[in-house]
């Protein structure tokens, strides 16, 4: 449709010249001495808009012949571009495949030629990564520091991978600085919060480390199972440091109930107080654990049972007497009738003993079981049955070593 209403303007516009050269019917007169020219005015109209055009395309061309040099420089400018873009995304795929000594090599290429500072930036991080990964720290290095001349706006992205690159390194004070120089960019930025919760994880900081795990909770920006663990991780930390039953029992006040309540934290601090000698104490908090159907596990179980011996009369006699109350949520559980036999073992309550470790036997046959009952039959002299416990007891260790 177009062609048609361009040959139909064409042919109007040569009918429209044609018509206006009939009725013009001047002429012009050219004074060239000692020469007179006279020359139709039509043309001299058509010399004239001639020799513009010539006039145009002679200076166009003149203008390509002088700007050449410029335009080849040029050309071979955006050659070289497209070549390093292409390093770019060369090296970006290789990085993301696990090649880092391709990906480092491509992203060297790409920075030879590339003008574009986001670009650059790009490639020297992908480089210094991959450096990182191949152990060379001393490349790693290097091209960080490149990264100092590129632009503010691009210093964020430096110093975050800065900081995981010296977390990865176990360089805690290293990761730490670079991460206080991004907070200083971007103070809210939740990634270098979650670097800085790690961090000191490792520098041993528990308070730090309760303080940003709420932080990141508040931000939605920690899953709660996560949350729980760096808890759990930071209270095992505190835990450490104590070395009374007191600063135990003065530091469990603080501690939000529902974190007390974690079966695995109160295995922890069970543990630690044996080593500090408070048994009695620890067999408190197993008590409590194991009258919470939802505390209750078999390990602490197991716990109570080897704390047996280490405990005062007046606590094996309160244990006992909450043994019920136990069995009514676990009547099946062997190894807490295993704890309730040693317990009983312990006070020399021979009948509840034997009670308890004959159930405990019954429900599984463990190595445990007939050693205590063998221990308990000899203990009122009854050899015989002492015997055949301990033969029992043999069997099952042989069955387990093989």
């Amino acid at each position: 449709m177009k062609f048609v209403l361009w040959i139909t303007g064409l042919f109007a516009l040569a009918v429209l010249v044609g018509l206006a050269s009939t009725l013009n019917t001047g002429y012009a007169i050219l004074f060239l001495p000692p020469y007179r020219l006279e020359v139709s005015f039509n043309l001299l109209i058509v010399a004239v808009i001639l020799l513009i055009v010539v006039a145009h395309l002679v200076l166009r061309l003149i203008g390509l012949a002088t700007g050449l040099p410029e335009e080849v420089r040029r050309f071979q400018r955006q050659k070289k571009l497209k070549a390093a873009r292409h390093a770019l995304r060369e090296a970006g795929i290789a990085f993301f495949e696990g090649r880092f000594q391709r990906a480092e090599r491509e992203a060297v290429k790409a920075l030879a030629d590339e003008s574009a500072p986001e670009n650059k930036a790009l490639a020297l991080l992908m480089a210094a990564r991959s450096a990182a990964a191949m152990q060379d720290l001393d490349k790693r290095d290097g091209y960080l520091s490149q990264l100092d001349s590129l632009p503010e706006r691009l210093q964020l992205a430096r110093h975050m991978l800065d900081a995981e690159l010296k977390l990865e390194a176990k360089d805690t004070l290293g990761a730490l600085s670079a991460i206080e120089r991004a907070r200083a960019i971007s103070p809210n930025l939740t990634n270098a919060l979650k670097l800085e919760l790690k961090v000191r994880l490792l520098q041993k900081q528990p308070e730090a480390v309760l303080a940003l795990t709420e932080r990141l909770l508040k931000a939605e920006a920690l899953e709660p199972d996560r949350a729980r663990r760096y808890r759990l991780a930071a209270y095992t930390q505190q835990l450490d440091g104590f070395s009374q039953g007191q600063e135990i029992r003065d530091w469990l006040r603080r501690v939000p109930e529902v974190e007390r309540n974690n079966p695995t934290l109160v295995s922890r601090i069970v543990e630690r107080l044996i080593v500090l000698g408070e048994a009695d104490y620890a067999a408190t908090l197993i008590a409590g654990a194991l009258g919470d159907d939802d505390q209750a596990t078999p390990e602490l179980a197991r716990e109570l049972g080897q704390l047996a011996e280490h405990l005062t009369a007046d606590k094996r006699l309160e244990l006992l007497k909450d043994a019920e109350s136990w069995l009514k949520l676990r009547p099946r559980d062997h190894l807490l009738l295993l704890a309730l036999g040693r317990l009983a073992l312990a006070q020399q309550l021979w009948g509840k003993a034997q009670s308890y470790l004959e159930a405990s036997a019954s429900i599984e046959p463990t190595l445990c079981a007939h050693a205590e009952l063998s221990r308990l039959f000899t203990a009122i002299d009854k050899p015989e049955l002492a015997e055949r416990h301990y033969q029992q007891s043999l069997e099952l260790a042989l069955q387990q070593g093989c």
